[in-house]
């Protein structure tokens, strides 16, 4: 009978230790759990065009793979820059369509040289740099010749940033974030100046 209760004691004891283990696992992963604010789009004021409607084309085509990351962002430069020209670039003519072409959304990592910090142990550089890169085309062209094109202007967006070593996956993740909110708002004041002058109307 002691034999009995102090199995089931034991066991009781091991299922309890067990729950907790789950519980910290638990509160573990929700702690590096990171959520960066939505990209803001709404910086610039919107561009009126005169043309009767918009067409959004992504030319662009990721590699996949090394030394391109921007496949690894949870918003990738192509898709806010779809989304800023679909929100800031307002339609407002009679005839025509407007094509925004995303030709270029590439960011690409490359490794630094290595720098030796105090007695030569800890690094004191960051050894990791993103160039980032975006290009709109903007084409006015007639509706029933879509071949020919009216007018034409161009916005590019360019952006660097250097990461330090042993980089932890939160700051990784913040830093995309930082690069792609950089080049929409780089993007945006090109749209407003550029397109603005060559499309707008008031």
């Amino acid at each position: 009978m002691m034999k009995t209760v102090f199995a089931r004691r034991r066991f009781i004891g091991l299922a309890a230790g067990f729950a907790a283990v789950l519980m910290l696992s638990g509160c573990l992963t929700s702690s590096v759990t990171n959520e960066w604010p939505d990209i803001a789009y709404g910086k610039s004021p919107a561009v009126r065009v005169n043309a009767a409607r918009l067409d959004i084309q992504d030319a662009y085509r990721a590699p996949m793979g090394a030394p391109n990351v921007d496949h690894l962002f949870k918003v990738t430069p192509s898709m806010a820059a779809q989304t800023l020209a679909s929100r800031q670039v307002v339609p407002v003519g009679s005839a025509g369509v407007m094509r925004v072409i995303v030709e270029d959304a590439s960011v690409r990592r490359s490794t630094l040289p290595p720098k030796e910090g105090m007695l030569g142990l800890f690094p004191t550089e960051p050894d990791e740099q993103f160039d980032a890169r975006v290009a709109l085309r903007f084409e006015l062209a007639d509706e029933a010749a879509p071949d020919i094109v009216i007018g034409r202007a161009s916005v590019v967006a360019t952006r660097e940033r250097t990461l330090a070593g042993g980089a932890t996956l939160a700051q990784r993740e913040k830093a995309y974030h930082d690069i792609v909110q950089a080049l929409v708002d780089d993007l945006s004041q090109g749209i407003g100046t550029t397109v603005g002058s060559t499309f707008g109307q008031q």
